[in-house]
């Protein structure tokens, strides 16, 4: 037994499916997101700077933050939270600004293009009306 009507329950084969495939995409962010964060500890216990192994701490710090909430995100999606629909994109947002920043500071490399490519794969997909709908945005 479940609180919500029945007609909120039924959903399209084309959005269950779509939910899925963004499911998967915040999972795989929060994977990188964790998989970033390792790397950039690491990185940072091997420099000898001090200000620099601030910075890369502190980055990595926020690459954890980040896996974290779009960890939450998915779990939103599949329960189909409204709030799950903004965060993601507040998200999303974030990984755009943060790779940008990363292409300023660092020197440039074809896998900055990365970020970006999640962070639009994942809007495309959050911006289709049935995912809109299916998180009660429309």
């Amino acid at each position: 037994m479940t609180a919500m009507p029945k007609a909120a329950q039924s959903t399209a084969p084309a959005s269950r499916s779509l939910m899925v495939v963004l499911r998967a995409l915040f999972l795989a962010e929060a994977v990188g997101g964790l998989v970033l964060a390792i790397f950039l500890s690491m990185l940072a216990g091997a420099t000898g700077d001090e200000g620099t192994e601030t910075s890369l701490r502190f980055a990595a710090g926020g690459a954890f933050l980040f896996a974290i909430f779009a960890a939450v995100a998915s779990r939103g999606v599949r329960r189909r939270r409204s709030w799950a629909w903004t965060l993601g994109a507040v998200l999303q947002v974030i990984l755009a600004i943060g790779t940008g920043l990363a292409v300023f500071i660092g020197a440039w490399h074809p896998a900055y293009l990365i970020g970006f490519a999640f962070a639009a794969v994942v809007m495309i997909v959050l911006s289709t009306a049935s995912v809109r709908r299916a998180l009660g945005q429309d």
